[in-house]
């Protein structure tokens, strides 16, 4: 592996193509690596290269988010006459990515690995983090060849609801920033943001930094722009290709049976600890969020969950060398 030691703690996964580093603090992916490159092993996302450093991280490096991810406006939930008071995280009041102690900050139990697979659960209580009902999750890890499947699995006893995203910051190049990366997404319509970062009716993405319907460079007059959740094509419920990321010789192509692609090029990232490959900063790293509907709950988003229906996630990422 050309040198390459993971620290102690992390779950090590590989195949002919993929080496991956898996961290059970939040159930994270601590790092990717491209076998395959002609200069050796190749880092694909950003993390830190000690997974203490991963304790006073606050901005979900490799992470899963739950129990539900992205925003929940004025951290309240509704459903019918009952009211839940949620955890406020955001300086607009909000609930994000689950609150203050959301599942990026839990420590996962390995529930079993291989050499190419690893299952991690999570336990949470009726209450957590204001959230109603006791709620079961499983994440897994799998490398198939040139694929990384990541899958999520939570079963919940009361109606709740649920939205568990996996948040990698991508850099394919190992460049200090994303203007030699092109991407392209199969979404026709994205939801603007207003002021308090909630989201807005769905508007076309043709003329704004969203339009990547034919593919285009990551400009960086756009990265403080995007930040938002773009509704793909194709139904929902069925594993499907939604984007292609490609930079470096390398393309990235993005498949998952969710409905929305939150794309985030990292405008707000700041240098906190010593990185484990590209050294982070403002638009050095993007993040391709599946999910469902940002402030789902408010917005009527079929997003409920309870003891007669269970919540799955399904993400595939394939590796290819690209010109």
């Amino acid at each position: 592996m050309n040198g390459l030691q993971a620290p102690a703690g992390v779950i090590v996964l590989r195949s002919e193509h993929l080496l991956a580093w898996v961290l059970p603090l939040g159930a994270r992916l601590m790092q990717l690596f491209w076998l395959q490159a002609a200069e050796g092993p190749r880092p694909l996302t950003l993390g830190f290269a000690d997974p203490l450093a991963y304790a006073q991280d606050r901005a979900y490096l490799g992470a899963v988010c739950g129990r539900y991810a992205n925003r929940i406006g004025e951290a309240v939930l509704q459903r019918g006459a009952r009211r839940f008071a949620l955890d406020a995280n955001t300086p607009h009041g909000h609930c994000l990515h689950g609150g203050s102690r959301g599942w990026d900050t839990r420590e996962w139990a390995l529930d079993s690995r291989a050499t190419d697979t690893a299952v991690l659960t999570l336990d949470s209580a009726d209450g957590d983090m204001g959230f109603p009902g006791r709620c079961h999750a499983q994440v897994v890890y799998r490398l198939e060849g040139a694929r990384l499947l990541w899958q999520a699995h939570a079963r919940v006893d009361r109606d709740c609801p649920i939205n568990i995203v996996q948040h990698s910051y991508w850099n394919l190049d190992g460049q200090p920033d994303l203007r030699g990366h092109r991407l392209q997404v199969a979404a026709q319509r994205y939801h603007p943001v207003d002021a308090r970062e909630l989201p807005q009716a769905a508007a076309s993405v043709a003329g704004t930094c969203f339009d990547f319907r034919a593919g285009a460079v990551l400009a960086p007059d756009c990265v403080p722009q995007l930040d938002a959740a773009m509704v793909v094509d194709g139904p929902s419920g069925a594993l499907r290709r939604v984007a292609r990321l490609q930079a470096g010789g390398l393309a990235m192509v993005v498949c998952t049976d969710r409905p929305y692609l939150h794309v985030y090029a990292a405008a707000n990232l700041r240098s906190t600890q010593a990185p484990l490959g590209v050294a982070h900063g403002p638009g050095v790293g993007l993040c391709l969020e599946t999910e469902d509907m940002p402030n789902g709950p408010a917005l009527g988003a079929d997003i409920w969950y309870g003891p007669q229906r269970d919540y799955t996630h399904a993400l595939a990422l394939d590796f290819l060398t690209a010109a």
